[in-house]
């Protein structure tokens, strides 16, 4: 993070992965793009191998997963979050999605809007 001048002030590291049925030593989060979400002051970044948008605070604290793979999530590389509230539905999330398809995997490339 930088302060308004430029200037660098600190950086923090995801969490790594919640889930249960995840093996001991799993590894680590891979960040791979981020958002503010203005007037939470909080950042929703992509984990894109674990699957996940995570919820930090500026100074780094998880504030849990805001969606994951049971939500339908599979490599999120880019979010963005609607600063406001839309007509009772809630905060709008839009997130893109994009894997090349390694070791005979297919190619997977979407964009995702999900009401929160």
């Amino acid at each position: 993070m930088f302060d308004p001048k430029g200037t660098f002030q600190r950086f923090f590291n995801l969490p790594r992965r919640r889930s249960p049925s995840e093996a001991r030593g799993s590894p680590p989060a891979r960040p791979y793009g981020l958002c503010v979400i203005e007037g939470a002051n909080m950042l929703a970044v992509c984990d894109r191998d674990g699957h996940r948008i995570v919820l930090m605070t500026y100074d780094g604290a998880d504030a849990g997963d805001l969606l994951t793979a049971g939500d339908g999530l599979r490599y999120p590389c880019d979010v963005a979050v609607s600063p406001a509230e839309g007509q009772g539905q809630g905060k709008l999330v839009a997130v893109m999605e994009s894997s090349r398809g390694l070791l005979g995997n297919v190619p997977h490339h979407a964009i995702k809007l999900f009401a929160i």
